[in-house]
């Protein structure tokens, strides 16, 4: 064999497609074959531009995060917001994005996500879903909270999403329905609020509804005590926090308390401790604030947040793990693994300046694995 056809098949061999031109002196040189040339170029370029998306996840704790909203090889989740992300009880290969374009389920971990077609066509396509939660009892019944026709609505599927059933809908048009709670120890009971500030409580597994108290904020999120459900927390986005100590009858304000530690009132997120439910964490507008009594004083967590940056968007706490914390400041995640002492810090690339991370969700089986989404 010629030395330079040899020269060829090694090239080939190694992976690398040359062929021969004449030169000037009528000799011959090697060239890259250009298309391959092009390709090579182009895959150099996809791995030094980060990928945007709505959705991000890491399984390394927050060290490294990547984009995974790709329904298929060259098609994302619509570039939406991301309302809620909630992992299947018994599989965290399963989880669900509730988005402002309708619900989506993956069966991989994120690797692939396929919109959820109700069979009743009852839950929409087009429905803007704020919050979907999974009976720890019986993973079958399935509620999503939702704005769809001009009205708020309450759907629930007793078949693990194949299927839905309407069993609430807002009595007036633009207002939507955008927390629900079940009941930890009596799953037959269940609190959804509303943007109109009603707070409404099922006690048959959602079938029908009661009024239970009306606050004069919109609701953005009912958190119950897992060690005492009667114990319920309100977070509105625009009247402050509240608490029910008796499942829902009555409630108390905590404008007052809040408002002797902070200068704003707009409550963003609040977490309980899962070890120590006297201990709060709570987003407002101007940072991290905590309180280790139930509420009677809050103190700022120490954060080095740029001014710019704020306001607080989510916080959440490691639900085994209380030391792990991840707190979302627009495109930035901040992350405590002592409790809130000290605080590393990342920046994500979002889809544009005006977006935000909205969402965080922590794997409960394996706390390294945490999603995002971007609202």
């Amino acid at each position: 064999m010629k030395p330079a056809s040899l020269i060829i098949v090694l090239l080939i061999i190694t992976g690398f497609i040359v062929f021969l031109v004449p030169s000037a002196d009528d000799g011959s040189v090697l060239t890259a074959f250009p298309p391959l040339k092009a390709i090579l170029d182009n895959q150099q370029e996809k791995k030094q531009t980060p990928q945007v998306s709505n959705i991000y996840r890491t399984v390394d704790g927050g060290k490294i995060w990547f984009a995974q909203s790709w329904i298929t090889a060259d098609k994302k989740i619509p570039n939406v917001s991301i309302f809620d992300i909630v992992f299947d009880v018994n599989d965290s290969n399963i989880v669900y994005a509730a988005t402002a374009a309708g619900l989506y389920k993956t069966t991989n971990n994120g690797q692939n996500w396929d919109k959820v077609f109700d069979r009743n066509q009852i839950l929409l396509p087009t429905a803007s879903v704020f919050r979907v939660v999974q009976d720890k009892k019986n993973p079958e019944n399935i509620y999503v909270a939702a704005y769809q026709n001009n009205r708020g609505v309450f759907l629930k599927s007793t078949d693990g999403g194949l299927s839905f059933l309407q069993t609430y809908i807002t009595e007036f048009e633009k207002y939507a329905v955008t927390a629900i709670a079940v009941d930890p120890s009596k799953n037959n009971i269940i609190y959804i609020g509303t943007t109109q500030g009603g707070f409404f409580a099922s006690y048959d597994f959602g079938e029908t509804w009661q009024a239970l108290y009306w606050i004069t904020g919109q609701i953005s999120d009912i958190i119950i005590n897992d060690k005492n459900p009667s114990e319920i927390y309100v977070t509105t986005s625009n009247r402050g926090l509240f608490r029910t100590q008796d499942g829902g009858k009555t409630f108390k304000s905590f404008t007052r308390e809040i408002s002797r530690a902070a200068a704003y009132n707009n409550v963003i997120s609040l977490q309980i401790d899962p070890a120590n439910s006297n201990i709060l964490y709570l987003g407002v507008t101007n940072g991290l604030l905590k309180s280790t009594n139930r509420g009677k004083t809050w103190k700022f967590v120490n954060m080095l947040i740029p001014p710019a940056n704020l306001p607080l968007d989510f916080v959440k706490v490691d639900p085994t793990d209380r030391n792990n914390i991840y707190v979302a400041v627009g495109d930035l995640i901040y992350k405590s693994e002592d409790g809130g002492e000290n605080w590393s810090v990342q920046q994500i690339i979002l889809p544009s300046k005006e977006r935000r991370i909205g969402v965080i969700s922590i794997d409960k089986k394996d706390s390294n694995n945490v999603y995002l989404g971007v609202k």
